[in-house]
């Protein structure tokens, strides 16, 4: 099915290579590799086992077979388990996931590459699974079943079986490639090579601005995927949540969307300046929309704080709204006549 109506990248990259060396610049581009393969594997071969912070385990890698491998050195009789995949794209964290393919189900590790920590350290949000049953798949970090795998791979992969299909890791294409956000466009690479590109109608197009985002939240999350429970300083990982709940979104309709700010191919860029021109668009003098506290301030710190997530893990807010505890810190004071 994937060779009958998928590309490929690098079919794509020969009529778009401005699009498609930015799409390699971007956390999108390395947000899967086969663990055995990966540079994090190799590290932890080469290293000491490791500790966890929290249970009493350590934790030994080892290479068998092409397969990497992690067992708990404090119980002899618990089997070792295959990593399988490493999913993320490490600009924060990159975590293990084993893929039983046989029981059709897995376990997201309870280890992870940590960016801010440059090595090893316990996967985010694992404290929640400190307690675990003995000679199970919880020694090993938090259980998942089909649906939790599909959607761990399905979000860090281009394409995978479908779901009447068992999970099978060779049918996924690693990483987030032109096609998991365009469509399978096998035909219209080979009529473009014929020079009749144009009789290849794009397979999604985004026909509002809430298309465009839902498009992005399909693994960024929004209100429909994001739990009623989770806490102010959880819900900051989910982008589209936030922007949909924002003025700057609700009062300008079908204007603001994630590229309004993001190149959708390129690497997230962090220069301030460009960001705080977009907000100056619409919030200019002349404009009610003007900061009166301070026009010419930074408007990222104090409408779209960064926010810590879990360990040291920061994503900014993007609820674009006034945050109250920081308004002194970054208004002007008002000169009194």
């Amino acid at each position: 099915m994937i060779d009958q109506h998928f590309a490929g990248d690098a079919a794509c990259a020969s009529c778009h290579p401005k699009q498609a060396a930015a799409q390699r610049r971007s956390g999108h581009s390395r947000t899967a590799v086969a663990m055995s393969d990966s540079d994090f594997a190799t590290e932890l071969l080469a290293g000491q086992p490791y500790p966890d912070s929290r249970r009493p385990q350590t934790f030994e890698f080892t290479s068998h077979s092409n397969r990497f491998m992690v067992r708990d050195v404090d119980d002899p009789g618990l089997p070792a388990l295959p990593a399988t995949w490493l999913l993320g794209s490490g600009t924060h964290a990159q975590t293990p996931i084993f893929v039983d393919q046989q029981a059709q189900r897995g376990v997201e590790m309870r280890w992870s590459f940590l960016a801010n920590r440059d090595g090893i350290g316990l996967t985010p949000e694992h404290e929640k699974f400190d307690q675990y049953e003995a000679k199970s798949l919880q020694c090993y970090g938090r259980p998942m079943d089909a649906g939790d795998v599909r959607s761990c791979l399905g979000c860090h992969t281009t394409v995978g079986p479908p779901a009447q299909l068992p999970i099978q890791n060779d049918l996924y294409v690693a990483n987030v490639g032109c096609e998991r956000c365009h469509g399978p466009r096998k035909q219209h690479a080979l009529l473009a090579h014929q020079g009749r590109g144009e009789e290849s109608k794009p397979l999604v197009q985004y026909a509002s601005a809430e298309a465009y985002i839902d498009a992005c939240a399909q693994c960024h999350r929004d209100e429909s995927s994001v739990s009623p429970t989770a806490q102010p300083h959880e819900l900051v990982r989910f982008q589209p949540y936030g922007l949909k709940r924002s003025r700057c979104y609700l009062e300008s309709p079908d204007k603001l969307t994630c590229s309004t700010c993001h190149d959708p191919h390129d690497t997230v860029s962090h220069d301030r300046t460009v960001y705080i021109q977009q907000c100056q668009q619409c919030h200019q003098s002349g404009h009610d929309s003007l900061c009166t506290a301070n026009p010419q301030g930074d408007c990222i710190d104090c409408h779209m704080p960064a926010t810590e997530w879990t360990a040291g893990i920061a994503f900014h807010d993007h609820e674009i709204r006034i945050h109250e505890a920081l308004a002194p810190k970054h208004s002007t004071p008002q000169v009194k006549p």
